[in-house]
């Protein structure tokens, strides 16, 4: 059976949409996720969209295969993420990396840049890596953290 990269919920599957979903869920809470109420009102407030916490749950468990792309923009907007994400395999696994090493450093703003700046051409992710590097070199100058290595 050959898989079909038209519908009306983009590429993904239900499973892929599922997974992807509870990755980043995952990610963003730490492992340490709140109801499925609690999340579907933080969305609310994040981006001003009602998203039904049933709804929620049903995407995330992979029991609801109808997601619409207004859907995807919300959680992505929620998340920090493109839509891409929800949709794009390639998007999904850089994003899962990321995801991995800014779980690991544990800070929700390094998450935060991380995953926003997904999509960046070459020339914006160098001029941010710029940014951070002057950043850091000025704090390290002023007194700051010293790391390892430098």
């Amino acid at each position: 059976m050959a898989s079909s990269s038209n519908g009306d919920n983009g590429t993904a599957g239900p499973s892929s949409l599922a997974r992807r979903l509870e990755d980043i869920v995952n990610a963003y809470y730490r492992g340490n996720r709140p109801p499925y109420s609690k999340i579907a009102e933080e969305i609310r407030r994040s981006t001003g969209r009602t998203f039904s916490a049933t709804y929620l749950w049903e995407l995330t468990t992979g029991r609801k295969r109808n997601v619409t792309r207004d859907h995807l923009r919300v959680l992505a907007e929620h998340f920090g993420v493109t839509p891409d994400y929800f949709t794009d395999e390639e998007v999904s696994e850089r994003v899962r990396r990321q995801m991995e090493f800014a779980v690991a450093l544990g800070n929700s703003k390094v998450r935060t840049l991380a995953f926003r700046a997904d999509g960046l051409s070459e020339a914006g992710l160098d001029a941010l890596l710029a940014l951070v590097n002057a950043m850091s070199n000025e704090s390290d100058s002023a007194g700051g953290h010293q790391r390892p290595g430098r």
